[in-house]
């Protein structure tokens, strides 16, 4: 079974390198640099026979994780791993199908023709269209008391939502601290994590990305 992830894998390198889109093998993923980080393609492989394979989009701001991963009491060593946001396919595609089996080396031309229909149809448009700080800092921020789509962990969009905020120079940062803090405090977090977030809101008090 590995080999027949690998052999997809490889495939699809061929496809994405002439976008400029470099291998991670180690992170099952491909990456393309831009100007404020990079965007990502993973690969998730999960099951023996067949392999159930699912694509997830990401989308890195540097300026926005090397700030947050401070506070999110992850392991160092991943930091430069972290992800302003990621996305499986099954929150973004309007078809029916998000996993692809893959059992035999048959598979593989079909697996990979539907990836990059997927891909050139909806993840190339969603990752031009979330891969900068204004349009992520609307995702995140624009109604910060609902739940969004897209993002599941509220500790973690608290942290980014803020310093979204703050490098696109949004007029009411302050009450938008303290409607995370309401929320945060309203689902029972851990108080090490609230602790991480007061921490954060004081280090951006004084903080200016100008």
């Amino acid at each position: 079974m590995r080999r027949l992830y690998g052999k997809l894998y490889s495939e699809l390198a061929i496809e994405l390198k002439e976008l400029n889109y470099a291998t991670i093998s180690s992170k099952r993923q491909f990456r393309r640099t831009n100007k404020n980080g990079y965007y990502s393609i993973i690969l998730s492989a999960a099951g023996q026979q067949p392999i159930e394979i699912e694509i997830f989009l990401g989308i890195r701001i540097d300026m926005v994780e090397d700030l947050v991963y401070q506070f999110t009491n992850g392991l160092k060593e991943y930091g430069p791993y972290s992800t302003t946001l990621i996305v499986p396919t099954r929150k973004i595609s309007s078809e029916s199908q998000y996993y692809y089996s893959l059992a035999t080396e048959k598979d593989i031309p079909n697996i990979l023709h539907k990836i990059i229909h997927f891909l050139n149809g909806q993840g190339f448009p969603f990752l031009a269209e979330y891969g900068n700080v204004r349009a992520l800092n609307e995702l995140y921020n624009q109604y910060p008391e609902q739940k969004l789509t897209y993002i599941t962990n509220e500790f973690h969009r608290a942290l980014r939502g803020i310093v979204l905020a703050k490098l696109a120079q949004q007029p009411q940062w302050k009450k938008l601290v303290d409607q995370y803090r309401a929320k945060l405090q309203k689902r029972g977090l851990p108080e090490v994590q609230m602790q991480s977030y007061e921490r954060l809101v004081r280090f951006l008090t004084n903080y200016s990305f100008s």
